[in-house]
């Protein structure tokens, strides 16, 4: 009998180690269905790192003041990411947002901006207006963030149109909406078409 009680203690305090460890990990991770139908974890809040020049990494006091204040600060590196894609960190509007409604300093058409630091608030504050939008649950939804990104490329209007559509960003449907603002607009060129791509090469 002490050996069956034993060995009954031993399971229940696995059961509950075990138990305790689910209950931690899933406080940091969300659930997510894979491959045949097996359950695992992916941690969305995982932050990567940015491989930008000299010039952008300079600002990187700025982002992080500004990130922090739109509750962003996990998605330091991916701005980072954005402002080498846009600027190289040259110039005085390092974020290319003058034409974002949140400019009303400046004139909104392009390269307008003559702050380097307001460029920085202005295009962040846009940014997390595109994360909430896209849903993006952490730096590593990588799906909501290349739609988070393409609407800051964009205009949040493709966001929700995307949405709509097709679920989420997909390649198709940004050269399809840019297709369909050339032809709104009149114009030759809409946006970059893979900027998503063109932001993540400098985000590991």
């Amino acid at each position: 009998m002490n050996r069956q009680k034993k060995l009954a203690r031993s399971r229940r305090d696995i059961i509950i180690i075990v138990g305790c460890t689910l209950l931690a990990l899933i406080g940091g991770h969300v659930w997510t269905r894979g491959f045949g139908g097996h359950m695992w974890f992916q941690n969305f809040g995982t932050s990567g790192s940015a491989s930008v020049n000299e010039k952008v990494l300079a600002y990187e006091p700025l982002i992080e003041k500004y990130a922090n204040e739109y509750h962003i600060s996990d998605y330091v590196s991916v701005i980072e990411a954005i402002m080498q894609q846009e600027s190289s960190g040259e110039g005085t509007d390092v974020m290319q947002c003058s034409e974002c409604y949140y400019n009303t300093e400046y004139a909104q058409s392009p390269g307008s901006i003559e702050d380097p630091e307001y460029s920085i608030k202005t295009g962040i504050h846009y940014f997390a207006d595109c994360l909430e939008l896209a849903g993006c649950r952490g730096p590593g939804d990588l799906s909501r963030l290349k739609l988070a990104l393409q609407g800051y490329n964009y205009g949040h209007n493709y966001i929700n149109w995307a949405i709509e559509r097709d679920g989420g960003y997909t390649k198709q449907n940004a050269q399809d909406f840019s297709d369909m603002m050339k032809e709104s607009l009149g114009w030759d060129i809409y946006g970059d078409t893979s900027y998503p791509e063109h932001v993540l090469r400098y985000y590991h």
